[in-house]
């Protein structure tokens, strides 16, 4: 039987090591004491950092490309993903404490991997904050959303996916500009 720090994952890491629970960011407690929040919080932290992974290892020249096929293309440059993260980690925060959100068109363009980090990080950090607060009989209460109510369970999963939406976005960027390298490291890696 393996701990519950251990993790499944069908690749080894680079370095051919075990996978590990090692990640430390916000755990508080073990894996199998958390609550839903908790390691919803855990996962909304942790692909903000892999996603700013990604970003700083885009060429500082295709930070604000954005690859097209026709003219009718509507892409957004890396930095301008960020901002579209950033704009759904605010977004949802509001919706989970009744306030109103920002305006769709409201997301930011950086004008640094610095500014678009420190963003990225703080509204991720901030949106935890909120989930963890929550107790498992808040999961089925409903919120109201840009898509019209939802129970908090699914709320809560939006911007990791979109988070996780960009990180392939980005990837493909980088594909584009013929980066081939998979920009992981241990945070990808471990819990």
């Amino acid at each position: 039987m393996t701990s519950d720090a251990a993790i499944y994952n069908p690749q080894r890491p680079p370095d051919n090591s075990v996978c590990r629970g090692s990640y430390d960011l916000g755990m508080e407690t073990t894996i199998s004491e958390m609550t839903v929040g908790a390691w919803q919080a855990r996962q909304i932290e942790k692909a903000a950092r892999i996603l700013v992974d990604f970003v700083e290892a885009t060429k500082e020249d295709r930070l604000r490309w954005r690859p097209s096929t026709e003219e009718a293309s509507k892409t957004r440059s890396v930095l301008e993903q960020v901002g579209a993260c950033v704009f759904a980690n605010v977004r949802f925060r509001c919706y989970l404490l009744g306030e109103t959100a920002p305006a769709a068109d409201a997301f930011e363009a950086f004008s640094s991997v610095k500014e678009a980090k420190e963003a990225l990080e703080s509204t991720a950090d901030a949106l935890a904050v909120e989930i963890r607060k929550l107790g498992s009989d808040d999961m089925m209460r409903e919120v109201q959303t840009h898509r019209g109510p939802m129970p908090v369970a699914l709320a809560i999963q939006i911007p990791l996916r979109d988070m996780v939406y960009h990180m392939g976005q980005i990837n493909m960027i980088q594909l584009l500009y013929g980066d081939m390298e998979f920009h992981s490291n241990e945070k990808f890696w471990t819990l």
